[in-house]
């Protein structure tokens, strides 16, 4: 049975302020004074709004009580977003029936709305960093009037899309015969919003996908609703693999005008979302921190990847993600490898470092063979830095990075810990095999020669290794590991530098390690300690 329209349609979805400011938005010719003197209708709107403009977060340096000089203080721009945000949070943070989910509402559609004020920040457009935020916004319109008007019907899909990570506009087509993306882009063409604004929420619709649109703003601002939408799913909805193949997608579809990756952006959103929660009725502490989520995102998506080249895979993979010539796996190693990598020296990051190095040393304490760590740390890099600049620098690890890996066999692991310094795991070692890798290493580096402006730049390393076969708890047995290889390699510095020395099983025990090793935080030695190096 399909959803009666003209009865959604006729609930009071948008309050009449909300729907007058939008309009006068939209007018140029519409002056400062029109717009306060309809917000003063409603001072459950004026309040928040002088809130907002003397708070920190929207600029404010003072104290003002007048709604005219707010207005004025936030900018036209900023008006009409910030209204329709308070007359939503109104609706949506009461404590009547359904209250729940009303602020499940809210809380997504103002995730979405922020994710979209800061992509469209980045092209440089007041105006269409305050469209991206309102289309946002109102784009999950519908759901509240799909929620008003059938909540026996409608609540029990929402309930189903969030315990079984199903597509809630799947369901909503399968129940209703059309999704709350449509119904939010025919309530809001009724009350006059811009056709470029109804394009980008109507293209949220998959029925709407594929359609040609030669206006250049038109096609941006999908571009953004899009992405915007695909945060709001991953942080909100919990269908993190396939939110975040689709968030990559989308992104790589947007073409920020920046180079940012999908982590960093994410923290970004979340960091804003936190800052203005208090003026929204917002409790940020309902989204994850993002590295859990993004993990949780991994660990699908590897799972799915498996599930994905089993026989009747179809009826285990979301539908989202079964793509032809093998796309699935493809996003599914790019996005691991995103999660491991250096994106600098394309070498394994810390992260991936920290999680291998009590895996490796279980694997060797079953087989009882000798584990061995390496500290690695570039001499005067800060000279480098300080002489030819932070870029030749750069330059300097990247090359540093690609010796080093040359130097090392398969089986062994390295990775960039931080800085100027880069660590190595090897398999199996003896002392004679850390004398022949140390020499290797530090007489290749010696060797290169690293050109940058037309200057050659010498380079030279230090390392500290430490070996030891590992017979109790693995983590801790590292952490004594590496702050041997790490007393080592301060050994190395101190005895001039461009050579190695080897740390044994004696070494490990604390009080053995020399004071220079022992002032040092082990496995938690910040950049800046590093960069006097």
């Amino acid at each position: 049975m399909n959803i009666d329209i003209s009865r959604c349609l006729k609930l009071p979805t948008l309050p009449t302020i909300a729907i007058e400011v939008l309009r006068l938005f939209d007018d140029p010719d519409a002056s400062i004074d029109q717009i306060t003197d309809v917000i003063r209708k409603d001072p459950a709107i004026t309040s928040p709004l002088l809130k907002a403009a003397n708070s920190s977060q929207y600029g404010g340096r003072g104290s003002t009580s007048d709604v005219k000089r707010a207005a004025i203080m936030l900018g036209r721009n900023s008006v009409a977003p910030l209204v329709l945000s308070f007359s939503l949070a109104n609706q949506s943070t009461s404590d009547g029936e359904h209250g729940n989910y009303f602020r499940q509402f809210w809380l997504r559609s103002f995730v979405q709305a922020t994710a979209s004020e800061l992509l469209g920040s980045y092209f440089g457009s007041p105006v269409l960093k305050a469209e991206s935020y309102t289309i946002s916004l109102l784009s999950g319109a519908g759901k509240l009037a799909m929620l008003r008007a059938e909540s026996e019907r409608y609540i029990p899909l929402l309930e189903k899309a969030e315990k079984g990570g199903l597509s809630l506009t799947d369901l909503e087509l399968e129940e209703f015969g059309l999704t709350h993306h449509k119904m939010s882009s025919v309530m809001l063409g009724q009350i006059g919003l811009p056709h470029r604004c109804i394009s980008a929420i109507a293209s949220l619709d998959h029925s709407s996908r594929g359609l040609a649109i030669e206006d250049e703003i038109e096609l941006r601002l999908i571009k953004i609703t899009r992405t915007a939408n695909c945060v709001a799913s991953l942080l909100c909805d919990g269908r993190h693999a396939v939110s975040i193949v689709e968030l990559e997608d989308a992104l790589e579809e947007l073409q920020l005008p920046t180079d940012i990756d999908s982590q960093d952006l994410l923290s970004m959103i979340q960091d804003r979302i936190e800052a203005t929660a208090h003026l929204f009725d917002i409790d940020s502490s309902k989204i994850p921190p993002v590295t859990d989520i993004l993990q949780d995102a991994l660990e699908q998506l590897s799972q799915i990847s498996v599930l994905a080249s089993q026989p009747n895979s179809a009826e285990q993979v979301p539908d989202a993600l079964l793509q032809e010539n093998g796309r699935l796996k493809k996003r599914v190693d790019d996005l691991l490898r995103a999660s491991r990598v250096d994106v600098l020296t394309n070498v394994f990051n810390r992260g991936y470092l920290l999680s291998q190095l009590p895996e490796r040393a279980a694997v060797h304490r079953i087989r009882k063979q000798p584990l061995g760590i390496g500290v690695v740390d570039i001499d005067h890099f800060k000279k480098v830095n300080d002489t030819h600049g932070h870029q030749a620098g750069d330059h300097v690890l990247k090359q540093v990075a690609a010796c080093l890996q040359k130097c090392i066999r398969d089986v062994d692991f390295l990775a960039r810990y931080g800085g100027e310094e880069f660590v190595v795991i090897l398999e199996n070692v003896d002392t004679r095999i850390l004398q022949i890798v140390g020499e290797r290493m530090r007489s290749a580096v010696e060797a290169l020669r690293v050109e940058f402006a037309d200057k050659v730049i010498p380079v030279t390393i230090s390392i500290g290794f430490c070996e030891s076969l590992v017979t109790d708890d693995e983590q801790s047995h590292c952490d004594r590991m590496f702050a041997a290889a790490d007393a080592a390699m301060y050994e190395a510095k101190n005895s001039g530098r461009n050579q190695f020395r080897i740390f044994g099983t004696n070494m490990l025990d604390k009080d053995s390690l020399p004071a220079s090793a022992c002032s040092q935080p082990r496995m938690t030695r910040t950049r800046e300690s590093l960069s006097m190096t």
